[in-house]
């Protein structure tokens, strides 16, 4: 019976819950049958498994690496050794400043930049417009299925992405709905896969900060685009307490 199989079979199983598939592993729970596996075997899954040598090596290094990575599009890009992934996150509610500086960091990068974010509205989907723009290679990381297209406004730009040699990437199967929790969790991959995460612009509450935070834990680079000292801001404080000022993509060499 094929180790891997079962990992995704467990995956589907528990929509992708991490502390669920632990648990299940720790207490061997689950008794499966040849016919089990074949099943999810017929079923031709595009999905790497913490088992496969394509694996990203570098999120083996996280907290709670996913068991299993659902993709649609390149999955070369993962474990590529002719890129350098920097994550690039922000705002929802992005403003034009936060527009702006993310087209401008992103058309000078280099062209062996791999841009990661999460597919939301605002910073993210900016992120992966300009990347496309700019004919750098983009990861979008779901809280959500694989096969889910959330938020509505972004449907094109995911087949856009996998259109354009780019790649989607979920922790969670096919059909799943997402949750604040589960686009939480999934920060930990979006800062997982990178060196380096640039938040763009956030205010109160975000989940880019989460996503900074995480890239803070696993001791990766943190840059920042500074905002207007008239509102308090998220960038604004990494950068006091140490985050690299980004004014620029000359700013990121060396952090990614």
């Amino acid at each position: 019976m094929k180790s891997r199989s079962i990992l995704i079979y467990l995956a589907v199983k528990f929509k992708g819950d991490w502390d669920f598939l632990m648990d299940e592993f720790k207490n061997k729970r689950t008794r499966l049958n040849q016919n089990d596996v074949e099943e999810i075997e017929k079923l031709n899954i595009d999905a790497i498994t913490i088992l496969d040598e394509n694996y990203p090596k570098i999120l083996k290094t996280i907290d709670k690496p996913p068991f299993v990575l659902f993709y649609k599009g390149n999955v070369s890009l993962l474990n590529n050794e002719n890129l350098r992934y920097l994550a690039i996150v922000g705002s929802r509610d992005s403003t034009i400043y936060g527009e702006a500086m993310t087209l401008k960091i992103i058309k000078d990068l280099k062209k062996d930049t791999c841009v990661v974010s999460g597919l939301a509205k605002g910073i993210d989907r900016k992120a992966h417009i300009e990347a496309l723009n700019a004919n750098l290679k983009t990861i979008a990381v779901l809280g959500t299925g694989i096969d889910v297209k959330y938020p509505s406004c972004n449907k094109d730009l995911y087949d856009e992405i996998i259109k354009k040699d780019g790649l989607i990437l979920s922790e969670y199967p096919f059909s799943t709905e997402g949750s604040t929790n589960s686009f939480l969790v999934r920060n930990r991959i979006i800062a997982g896969l990178c060196k380096c995460t640039l938040l763009i612009e956030s205010f109160n509450r975000s989940g880019a900060v989460n996503t900074v935070n995480y890239a803070l834990h696993f001791g990766r680079n943190v840059g920042c685009v500074p905002s207007s000292a008239i509102k308090e801001s998220n960038p604004n404080k990494f950068i006091k307490d140490g985050a690299q000022l980004v004014e620029n993509a000359q700013d990121l060499e060396g952090l990614y």
